[in-house]
C-alpha cells in the first residue's frame, strides 16, 4: 500500500501534513494513553497533563515578539549497527539465536520489542531510523521557528557489546550522521556542537592539549562537524576542544548572545588522563582561563553567554578544583582592575548571574547553562560555595576600597600575562585554521595535584552486557535525593547571594527513557514598559517544552506521519506555576518543593519523563 504524505515508511521521504491546535492535542493524549495501555507507564502524566492543561495555558503569553526559541539537542548516541528485532543482551546487534549465558532468560530478553525507532529503557542506542525521523520532524516543525540550536555531544555509540568494540572511525561516523542529520534539518540558523565522553576514544580518556591522542580527536570531530565551528576558533578548539560562537543578535541590533561551548572532559573526575584545575599547566584551568578571557570579550561586545557542556558541574562529575573554579568563575564577573571605587559607589539592580555598578560598565550575564549525559529532565544549582566566598566580601567583588581579590590566574587573563596571557595572544585570539602548540611528552597529569583520584564506573552512563538486560535502567535511588538536599543547601545558607546559578540537564535522543529534546523560549528584545518580562534583561530564559517521541506506539506503525513523532510532553510553567526561569524563580520553586510532598513526587517522575 502506497503511503500517504506525510508519513515515514521504510523506503519514503517525510512530507509535512497540516494539523489543527485541536488534533495535536488529541494526539498527545492518545500517545499517551497508548503507553498507559501497553505498560502502564506515564500514568501520574496523564493525569498531571489533564489537570494543568495540554491546551498550553501560556502558548499567548510566549507568542510575543520579543520572545525567541532554540533547541537544546542531546545524546544521540547514533548505533549504525543497530538491528531491528536483535536482544537487548547483544545491544541490539544480532537476532536470535545467538550465544547466551546458561542462565539467561531470552523470553525476557525483549528483542520483540527491539523496533524500528529503538526500544525504551534498555541498554541499546539510538538506531539510524530514529535519528532520520527526528530530523525530518525537526526540519519540518522548527526549523522556521528557532533562533538557534545547542548540540551537547555524544554522538557515538557506547561501547558495551564485546563482539563488536567500539572504534574512533565508528565515534567519527556517530558523530558525521548525527552533523548531517541537524544540517539537513537546520540549514539557515546557527548550530552550536559539542563533546561528550562517548565522542572520544577510550570514552572518558582525553590526554592534554598538545598531545597526538586530542590532537586527532579535536581534528577528526572538527571535520565531521563542518562547518559549524567558526574558522576563527578553529585554533583554539584545535587546542582544547572549546569554542565560541555568536548565535544570535537581540532585536534593534544591541548586543546579542553568545555561545561557550566547554570540553567538560578537562574536568572530569573519570578522565585519567589530566589532574585537576590548580596546577599552572592543567587543561582544566586553561578553559577556566579562556571562560574569563571569552566573558571579558562579550562584556567589550555587549554580548550575553550561554554555557554549554556534556557533563553537569557538580561534586560528584568534576574535580574538586575544577567545580570549585567553574563555579567562581561563571557566577561571578569581577571588575577590570581599572575600576576605582570612591567609596560611593554602591550595588544597584543585581539581575541574575549579572552584576551592575553605579557609574560603570555593565558586567556580562550568563544566561543559560546547558548540559546532558545523564538522560534525564532535571535541573539543580551550582555555586554557593563557601570556600570562594570571602567573608568579609560576600560577593567576592571589589565593592569598595579594598585589596583586589582576584586570584593569581585571572589576574593573568586580565592582564594578558603569563602563560594565560601566551595563550591569549597565540591560540585564543588567533584567526588561523591551526596553531602548533609545544607541549612536553606523556605525563602523569593526574599526579600535579592533590585532588583525589576516582576510578570508578559510569552507572549513569556506561552501559555493560548484563543477564537482566530487560530491566529498567535508572539513576542511582538517591539521585533526586541529593537534588533536594543540594536545593535545601543553597537555600539555608544565602538565597540572595548573586553569586549563585542554574544548569539544566535536558532529556536525551537515546531512548535511555524515550527520545526527548527541549525547547527553551527566552527574551529576545526588550518589551515597553509596564508590559510583561519588561523588568527582565534582554536574553533571560522565560519558560521551555519537552517534547517527546512515543516509541512504543510508532515501532507497531508501518507509516509513521513527521509533524508528530514528537509531541509536547509538557510546559515547565503550566506544570510548576512560575513565571520565567530566572533565578528567583527557581529559588520560590525550590522552597515550594522542599515544602510540598506531592510537588516533590512530581519532580521526581519529570526527571525520569514519567516512567519511574
Amino acid at each position: 500500500m502506497a503511503a500517504r504524505k506525510g508519513q515515514l515508511t521504510e523506503t519514503t521521504t517525510l512530507l509535512p501534513t497540516h494539523s489543527s491546535p485541536q488534533a495535536s492535542r488529541k494526539r498527545v493524549f492518545a500517545a499517551v494513553a497508548a503507553v498507559l495501555a501497553a505498560g502502564g507507564l506515564f500514568s501520574w502524566l496523564l493525569l498531571a497533563l489533564s489537570r494543568h492543561g495540554v491546551a498550553d495555558t501560556s502558548s499567548k503569553r510566549l507568542s510575543s515578539a520579543a520572545v525567541g526559541r532554540y533547541l537544546h539537542i542531546t545524546d544521540l548516541h547514533v548505533d549504525p549497527n543497530y538491528v531491528e528485532g536483535a536482544t537487548t543482551y547483544s545491544q541490539c546487534h544480532r537476532r536470535p539465536p545467538h550465544i547466551l549465558p546458561p542462565d539467561y532468560d531470552s523470553a525476557k530478553d525483549g528483542h520483540a520489542h527491539t523496533g524500528r525507532f529503538g526500544i525504551p529503557q534498555a541498554k541499546c542506542d539510538s538506531p539510524v531510523a530514529l535519528i532520520n525521523a527526528t530530523s525530518e520532524h525537526l526540519r519540518r516543525e522548527w526549523a522556521h521557528r528557532l533562533d538557534f540550536v545547542i548540540w551537547t555531544g555524544d554522538s557515538g555509540r557506547h561501547d558495551g557489546d564485546p563482539e563488536q568494540p567500539r572504534t574512533f572511525e565508528q565515534i567519527v561516523e556517530g558523530n558525521d550522521i548525527a552533523a548531517n542529520a541537524l544540517r539537513r534539518a537546520f540549514k539557515k540558523i546557527p548550530i552550536v556542537p559539542n563533546i561528550g565522553n562517548n565522542d572520544i576514544s577510550p570514552h572518558n580518556e582525553l590526554a592534554a592539549p598538545g598531545h597526538k591522542r586530542a590532537r586527532k580527536t579535536f581534528r577528526a570531530l572538527a571535520r565531521s562537524w563542518h562547518p559549524l565551528v567558526p574558522k576563527d576558533q578553529m585554533a583554539t578548539f584545535h587546542y582544547g576542544g572549546y569554542f565560541a560562537k555568536d548565535v544570535v543578535d537581540y532585536d534593534g541590533g544591541k548586543g546579542g548572545i553568545t555561545a561557550l561551548s566547554l570540553n567538560t572532559i578537562y574536568w572530569y573526575r573519570a578522565n585519567a588522563k589530566v589532574g585537576g584545575c590548580r596546577a599552572k599547566d592543567s587543561p582544566g584551568l586553561a578553559q577556566l582561563a579562556w571562560i574569563r578571557y571569552q566573558m571579558r570579550r562579550a562584556r567589550m561586545r555587549n554580548r550575553d553567554i550561554i554555557l554549554l557542556g556534556h557533563v553537569l558541574p557538580n561534586r560528584d562529575n568534576y574535580r574538586p578544583s575544577c567545580y570549585h573554579g567553574y563555579a567562581r568563575t561563571v557566577t561571578q564577573t569581577v571588575p577590570p582592575p581599572s575600576l576605582k571605587s570612591t567609596g560611593s559607589e554602591e550595588l544597584v539592580n543585581v539581575p541574575p548571574l549579572s552584576l551592575k555598578f553605579s557609574g560603570s560598565e555593565e558586567l556580562v550575564n550568563v544566561h543559560a547553562q546547558l548540559f546532558g549525559h545523564s538522560n534525564v529532565d532535571v535541573w539543580a544549582f551550582v555555586g554557593q560555595e563557601a570556600k570562594w566566598i570571602n567573608s568579609h566580601d560576600p560577593l567576592g567583588i571589589v565593592a569598595s576600597n579594598v585589596t583586589d581579590k582576584r586570584l593569581w590566574w585571572e589576574r593573568e587573563v586580565d592582564e594578558e600575562s603569563g602563560r594565560f596571557g601566551k595563550l591569549i595572544r597565540d591560540v585564543w585570539s588567533a584567526d588561523v585554521t591551526h596553531v602548533a602548540i609545544s607541549q612536553p611528552d606523556e605525563r602523569a597529569w593526574e599526579d600535579m595535584e592533590d585532588d583525589p583520584q576516582v576510578h570508578f564506573a559510569e552507572s549513569a552512563d556506561h552501559i555493560v552486557p548484563v543477564v537482566n538486560a530487560t530491566a529498567k535502567q535508572t539513576l542511582p535511588n538517591d539521585f533526586v535525593e541529593t537534588l533536594l538536599k543540594e536545593f535545601e543547601r543553597v537555600l539555608v545558607q544565602n538565597p540572595q547571594n548573586p553569586r549563585l546559578g542554574v544548569t539544566t540537564i535536558s532529556p536525551s535522543i537515546i531512548p535511555k527513557y524515550v527520545p526527548s529534546f527541549r525547547i527553551f523560549h527566552y527574551l529576545r528584545s526588550q518589551p515597553a514598559s509596564g508590559e510583561r518580562w519588561w523588568h527582565l534583561p534582554v536574553g533571560t530564559l522565560l519558560d521551555y517544552d519537552v517534547y517527546w517521541a512515543n516509541i512504543h506506539k510508532l515501532n507497531t506503525k508501518p507509516n509513521v506521519d513527521v509533524r508528530s513523532f514528537f509531541t509536547r510532553l509538557y510546559r515547565f510553567s503550566d506544570v510548576y506555576k512560575i513565571d520565567d526561569l530566572s533565578i528567583n524563580s527557581y529559588l520560590k520553586w525550590a522552597e515550594r518543593l522542599l515544602s510540598s510532598k506531592a510537588l516533590r513526587k512530581r519532580f521526581r517522575s519529570l526527571t525520569y519523563l514519567g516512567t519511574q
